[in-house]
Parts: C-alpha cells; structure tokens; sequence
C-alpha cells in the first residue's frame, strides 16, 4: 500500500518531480520510497527505507520515472519490501497501491518455475507473472483491491481495481498519482481513472480500456486545485478526512486479512486456557466490543486495560494463557511491558496493530494487521473501526472452531461489510450535517454518553473522542448505571447522548431512561437506525452496528471541537503514542 507518483514524456525531466508528487502523497504511506526509471535504454531503480523527506537520489533527468512512498501492510519496512519490485532479470519494476489477496498460490507456482523472490510482500509476484503473461492477463488472474503501475522495456502500463489512480494532461507529459492535489504545478487537468481500467501509457499519450472487453473507457474530468501543504485533500483537518476515509478502509482491512494466519491466531485464541484482551483508550474499547463477538463464538474472554494488567491479571497468566493484544501504533509503553511481562510467564501474544514494523508486531507470536491506512491526526477514527473488524473476523474465525459458526457466516459477513461500507460512503454528508446541528443545539463542556449492550463501549469511545478533539468533560455511561446517580445533574439541562440498543430486550431501559431523562430537564439528543433520531445512522445487523454507531460519534466530536476553535488533530498533551 502506499502512493504512486510518476511521468511518462516525449522528453527528459527531473526525478526530483517525482519526489515532489512523493512528498505530498505522504499521507498514504511513510516506511519507505523509492523510483524506477529508464535511463540509456535499460530500467532502474534506487530506493530506500522511511521518509521521502530522507530520501536524497543523484541528479537525473528520465522520460520515464515512477515512484512510490510505502505504507508497510504485507510485509516489514526493509528495502527488500521497499517499491519498486523486480522480476528476476532486472527488467520489470512493479508499484502498487493496495492488496493482492491470492498472491500465495502464484508465489508458490512462480517459485516451482525458478523464479527468485527477495521480498516478503505480495507485489513481488506481479513482475515475475508479468515476465510469462501480458499485462492484461495477469490483471484478470490477480484478485484484490488495488492499483499499479508497471514499466518494462518499451512499455508502461497502470490498472486501476478498486485503488484510486489518477492521470494529469499536460503538453509533453502525461502524470500518474493517487490523488489529483499532488499534480498541482505538473497539469491543469485531472482524469479520474474509473475501477476495472487498463492504462497503456506512451509519449505521445495514453489509451484507457476496460479489463473485461477492452473497449476504450471515458474519464470524468477535474480541474487540479492548488496544492495544500497539509496534505488534507481538501479537507479542514485530518480528522475529518480520515472520518470521511473509514467506509475504504473497512474494505482494506478485510481484503488485507490472510486467511491462513486467522485461522492460526483462531485456533490459538480457541485453544487457551484464559483468554485477555488487553489495550489502552480507543483500542481498549475496540477489545471491548470484541468480548461480544467472542461470547457469540462460545470463546469466554476476559478484557482489561494494559495499563492495569500487570496488577490486575499478572499473577495469573502462565502456559497456555493467551493475551490478544491491541494497539494502532503498536507502539504505546503499557501495550509493550504488558505483552513482554506476560511473555516472560509463557503467553502467547495475539498482536492486532496498524504499524505492522512496531515492537508490537515485533514481540508477538503472530499478529493481525489492521490495514487501516496512515492515521495522521491523534484522536482515532478509521483505525478504531477496521480495529473493530479485525477483531470481528477473528472472533468468526474461532467460532468455526468451537462450532458455533461456520464458513457461512465468513461469506455473509463478508457481504454485510461490503454493504455497510458502501451505506456509509453514501452517508457521510448527511451524518456530518446532522452532528453539526446536534452540536449546535447541546453547545456544552459537559456530556453524558451512554447505551447499553454491544453499543455500550461506543459510549465510552465517544466521550473519549469528544474529550480529544473537543476539549470538553465527556462521560461513557452504561444506560442502566445513569439511573444509578449520574442522572441527578440531568435537572440542570445536562446534555446527555443517548446510542439506542440494538438488542431487543434492552430496548425498555432505553426508552423508560430517555423519558426519566427529559423529565428531569436534560437535554436529550438520539443516536439510532430510527428515522427520528438526531442523528441517523447507517442500518446493518448487530455485530457491525459498533462501526456504524462509531462514525456519527466521531462526527460529534469533530464538529464540536471545531465550533469550540480546538487543535482537533493535535489535542494539547497527546500523541498517537503514549511512551515513557
């Protein structure tokens, strides 16, 4: 995964172009960049692991150069996983955006044939399969959710499959990006390269086709707005456009998921004697929402906080104990000294991160990639939620081997996501116009949020969210426990969110707790599937209604810390990683 950036002319300019357009795609990928071009009639590549910024190649000038800046999801942050990939002659290199999802059974094919492999990442198989086949067949063959760029001799040719990719029109050049403000000073006009397109790009310029027919397909085209250096896309602050970004990486967590290591980390998890989950903040609360998918797969879990496991749970932890733990930056101190003190005792570690080149990734027996993308601003959005998924999956993944599921729930799963995402892409507007005027009617620094059952531990991720981006006093409530004293400052027009259950039979505290509520004077304001609600959310089945009750809550939390004038990505006194 990552950003491409590139230029196929009629003559010769800088590769430092290429590094620009890097520099601005950073948002997509950090962990490593690197540049194929064609110099005297032969191909070449220079590369490097982390930072474009680190990145300082000689003084050439190519009619071709392509480049790439890494988001490590398959495979480590080394230079040997670094793009471009190679085939075994030194004469295809290969960038890519995304994942192949069935690049296992090529690899293993392609390695039977004599083909050697350096890398362990699943973009390697596509110049190998491309030193046999043409490049239309091997698109057809590959399954997944990507985009590429492949130059060989003579010939340069993309393929969007589900992974933006853009083209710039200028005068002798043709560009090639992953999103249209990183063309800003290279074209004026921006093509919108549709899903399921071939790209063959020449100097003299370029022809899209379809996959499937091959018939020549028509671009909607956009004027090339003028670069921001924030690098937001548009957007006011990150928060924002990684808000806007969780319906795709709901899409990328599940395409990226291997079945083979779900299914070892299931059968450790149905396998172990005790079973914790253990995280901090958001991650804490996404271990939460799991202890309910893991009771429906007959898997008895216990979930606490890391900071608090080493008193709380040490003593007990020995062979045959497993600890799922989670963390986005797979980086935070209480996360790495509770898994190191638990490994010490014999654990096994479980590690479901973001940051798959983290200590935690590094200390774990196996560990589950999130995928969720580059997560800029501090209050967690799109990795919370794919966090949410991954921890789903798992949890299915064991219940077929406690027997309480079965491969048919995978598939139905699978399709129930798919529609979510989909629900949610459409949704996005309306939900962030329907936070803003609820934000605007409970304008407070004090909150109640609260809701029972599976959506319980939303409550409590939205006040956290509200109290990272917002700045304001935010309390997660269990809906029974508000009648049990926190309901007393309700008589003073206390704002309190109520996150309707979904299950059935916790819908008669939830109505009789919003008519005591409003009888007291709260003001009361409703989250739910209901079209009266203020604020409606996207309508999915039970276990996905955490993703879809999460995203309004983060909208309400970014609209109040923007109507509040807040530092909303950089809340004052945090970071992504809490270290020491």
């Amino acid at each position: 995964m990552g950003g491409i950036f590139g230029f196929v002319c009629n003559s010769e300019r800088s590769l430092s172009d290429v590094l620009t357009g890097l520099r601005r795609l950073t948002y997509r990928g950090y962990d490593g960049v690197g540049i194929a071009f064609v110099k005297g009639g032969s191909l070449k590549v220079i590369k490097q692991v982390g930072h474009v910024d680190k990145f300082k190649p000689p003084e050439i000038a190519s009619s071709i150069a392509i480049g790439h800046t890494r988001y490590a999801s398959r495979g480590w942050p080394t230079y040997e996983n670094t793009h471009p990939l190679m085939d075994c002659k030194g004469e295809i290199a290969v960038v890519l955006d995304g994942i192949v999802d069935n690049y296992e059974e090529y690899r293993a094919s392609l390695t039977s044939r004599g083909h050697r492999f350096v890398s362990t990442t699943d973009v390697e198989i596509i110049p190998h399969m491309l030193e046999e086949r043409t490049f239309e067949q091997v698109i057809k063959d590959l399954k997944g959710i990507y985009s590429l760029v492949a130059v060989g001799p003579g010939w340069v040719k993309a393929a969007q499959m589900g992974q933006p990719l853009i083209l710039g029109k200028a005068q002798e050049c043709t560009f090639i990006s992953s999103d249209i403000p990183s063309l800003y000073g290279f074209a004026e006009e921006a093509l919108i390269v549709p899903d399921n397109t071939v790209i063959e790009l020449g100097s003299t310029g370029f022809r899209a086709s379809s996959v499937e027919s091959r018939a020549e397909v028509q671009m909607q085209s956009k004027r090339v707005k003028p670069f921001q250096p924030s690098e937001k896309a548009g957007f006011p602050h990150f928060m924002l456009k990684e808000i806007y970004e969780v319906p795709e990486a709901l899409i990328r967590t599940m395409a990226s998921l291997m079945e083979k290591y779900l299914r070892l980390a299931a059968m450790i998890v149905f396998g172990a004697k005790d079973l914790y989950i253990v995280g901090n903040g958001t991650s804490l609360h996404a271990g939460m929402i799991s202890s309910y998918y893991f009771a429906e797969s007959g898997i008895p879990v216990t979930v606490t906080s890391a900071a608090e496991f080493p008193y709380y749970a040490l003593e007990n932890v020995g062979t045959g104990v497993v600890i799922i733990a989670v963390s986005q930056s797979g980086e935070t101190s209480d996360i790495i000294r509770s898994v190191k003190l638990a490994k010490q005792r014999g654990a096994v570690i479980v590690g479901v991160t973001n940051n798959v080149g983290s200590r935690l990734a590094l200390e774990s027996n196996v560990y589950l990639p999130v995928t969720a993308g580059p997560e800029m601003a501090v209050p967690a959005t799109k990795t919370f939620t794919s966090t949410i998924l991954t921890l789903l999956e798992l949890a299915t993944y064991a219940g077929l081997n406690s027997g309480k599921k079965g491969e048919s729930d995978l598939r139905t799963l699978r399709e129930e996501v798919r529609e979510l995402s989909k629900g949610l892409s459409l949704a996005m507007p309306e939900l962030e116009k329907s936070a803003e005027s609820l934000v605007s009617s409970l304008n407070s620094e004090n909150f109640y949020v609260t809701s029972s059952g599976i959506n319980f531990p939303i409550s409590l991720e939205g006040a956290l969210k509200m109290k990272e981006a917002a700045g304001v006093h935010a309390e997660g409530v269990q809906t029974g426990e508000l009648l049990h004293g926190p309901l007393v400052l309700s008589s003073k027009g206390y704002p309190i969110i109520f996150l309707k259950p979904v299950e059935e039979q916790a819908e008669e505290l939830y109505l009789k707790a919003v008519r005591t509520a409003r009888e007291r004077g709260a003001r009361v304001a409703t989250v739910s599937f209901d079209q009266e609600s203020s604020v409606k959310c996207v309508k999915t089945v039970k276990q996905l209604s955490p993703i879809s009750y999460a995203v309004p809550m983060q909208m309400i939390a970014y609209k109040l810390g923007v109507m509040r004038n807040m530092p909303i990505d950089t809340p004052v006194g945090l970071v992504k990683a809490v270290i020491y």
